[in-house]
């Protein structure tokens, strides 16, 4: 039986474009709309793009709101300025993923003072004295791709009668400099040292993208000639490492993370099985518009300091139930 199936086995047992302003048709110069803002870190990623949609999506869903994003490509001074920027529009709410919390924390405490509803996302995000943040455990997210090679390894070396639960696995990370990226990295080696069998044979990074994805396939395949696993930051670089690994597919388990929907989202490369397994991610913009909804409703509510999400694993096993009851729910602010 080829390895792949093997791992299935294992799997199976229970455990947009950039908007810089948008209006809305109908809406005049006399009845000027409130103001989201959307300060992206780098939105070349796919997650960014993601939460720069889903936003827009979000921010139209109600009457007399506008959307507007700016993203710093990586460059914290720019970022500043653009937080700068964007307070002299008086807008009613900024979100925010940082490149550098400490660029940018002036700004933030300028605009809480000033009444605007801050809200910080992602780790970086959390280090401001924002309205609020929201966030998800990095490392949580690479202990779960640890725990989904490890279980399906386990389940191999028992199919193959050994008692020692060994094996060779790639990562591509996203960003060898990202703290993410480093929390998953640390949290995903952790997980596997718990079985000494189990060796990490090439690690590299991808860049975020498909095509990034495929280049450290290809060399990882080159160098090493044979491995069992690859773990990927996002879904991106997995399907990529899926189209590189070409007849060598079916032999190898392929873990992704992000997990969203559409044509290249986790949830989707796991149902065609060009993946094998994904992390979604929340994009945490859907927490922090429940926030921003709450304030409009009740100008006196305080929100919590911060608000940490949950992440959910999907297999081919857990599709059916994601389809009929969708991911566990954001919990109310």
């Amino acid at each position: 039986m080829p390895f792949r199936r093997l791992l299935f086995t294992a799997l199976l047992l229970p455990v947009l474009p950039l908007v810089t302003g948008c209006k809305k048709p109908g809406e005049t110069a006399d009845q000027p709309p409130g103001q989201v803002i959307l300060l992206t870190a780098n939105a070349s990623r796919p997650y960014e793009i993601a939460q720069v949609q889903t936003l827009q999506r979000l921010v139209f869903s109600r009457p007399g709101l506008n959307f507007k994003t700016l993203d710093a490509a990586g460059d914290a001074a720019r970022q500043a300025g653009q937080l700068n920027a964007s307070l002299a529009e008086k807008p009613l709410a900024i979100f925010i993923t940082p490149v550098d919390a400490a660029a940018v924390s002036a700004g933030v405490l300028r605009a809480v003072e000033a009444g605007v509803t801050v809200i910080g996302l992602g780790e970086t995000g959390a280090e401001l004295k924002a309205s609020s943040s929201v966030t998800v455990d990095q490392g949580q997210l690479g202990q779960m791709a640890g725990e989904i090679a490890t279980r399906a390894l386990s389940q191999k070396s028992k199919e193959e009668g050994r008692t020692e639960v060994s094996g060779r696995v790639v990562e591509i990370r996203g960003d060898e400099k990202d703290p993410g990226s480093i929390k998953r990295h640390e949290s995903f080696v952790a997980e596997l040292r718990k079985h000494p069998g189990i060796i990490i044979v090439h690690d590299a990074p991808g860049g975020w993208t498909r095509e990034g994805g495929r280049e450290r396939a290809a060399e990882a395949l080159r160098l090493q000639k044979q491995f069992d696993v690859l773990y990927a930051h996002n879904d991106s670089m997995a399907l990529g490492a899926s189209l590189a690994l070409a007849d060598q597919r079916e032999n190898i388990l392929i873990i992704g993370t992000d997990g969203f929907r559409g044509d290249e989202g986790g949830f989707s490369l796991v149902n065609t099985g060009d993946i094998d397994a994904s992390i979604h991610h929340p994009l945490l913009v859907e927490m922090g518009w429940k926030v921003l909804l709450r304030k409009l409703e009740d100008p006196a509510f305080l929100p919590k300091p911060s608000y940490r999400l949950a992440p959910t694993v999907i297999t081919p096993r857990s599709l059916n139930d994601l389809r009929t009851n969708g991911l566990p729910p954001l919990p109310e602010p």
